[in-house]
């Protein structure tokens, strides 16, 4: 019953168009903040803000690991409203109902995507989507100093709790790591299972 309330929480936030918080119950997952834009069934996305309500890329997030959804109440709320990429939207196509979905969507186009598996760590793995194989998700990535992992990785689908695309630290990535290296006979990798 109470997973049925925060997804209709969740759906009402989409309504307001007020920064909330949410935090979830993995055991490293940082609380997020942010515009919530759709719900799917099993995924949710938000436009991210951070300190000040500043606008910082999208997320995606398991709705089965929202444990509270409460309104923000700082400056956040109503700053956020004076930007000028106010108010935020995602216009393409993405399936919230599936991982492969919300990966495929929000990989497209060769952009830098970031992953999370917070059950295990305090991480963020980002790369380019390679392909979805199987139970696997693979991302060629971009490491803190941005040089590029010489093969592309592969993560458990089923242990990914956040996608994300669009943040700050993602542009400054791009633009010092650049193009992603040609890889014409990579061999997908699967680590940390």
């Amino acid at each position: 019953m109470k997973s049925q309330r925060l997804h209709a929480r969740l759906q009402e936030a989409t309504a307001t168009t007020s920064v909330v918080h949410v935090e979830r119950r993995p055991k490293h997952a940082d609380r997020l903040d942010g515009i919530v834009l759709r719900v799917g069934k099993k995924w949710a996305l938000m436009a991210r803000t951070v300190d000040g309500g500043y606008l910082d890329g999208l997320v995606a997030f398991r709705v089965k690991d929202v444990k509270r959804i409460s309104d923000d109440q700082s400056v956040a709320s109503a700053f956020v409203k004076t930007l000028p990429d106010w108010p935020p939207a995602y216009s393409a196509p993405l399936d919230l109902d599936s991982t492969v979905g919300v990966l495929d969507g929000l990989g497209r186009g060769g952009r830098l995507i970031g992953i999370q598996k917070e059950k295990e760590r305090d991480a963020l793995w980002i790369g380019i989507l390679e392909g979805i194989l199987g139970r696997f998700v693979y991302l060629h990535e971009v490491r803190h100093d941005a040089a590029w992992n010489s093969e592309p990785l592969g993560y458990r689908l089923r242990s990914i709790t956040t996608v994300e695309i669009g943040r700050r630290y993602f542009s400054a990535l791009t633009a010092i790591a650049g193009e992603t290296p040609e890889h014409p006979r990579a061999t997908f990798h699967v680590v940390r299972r």
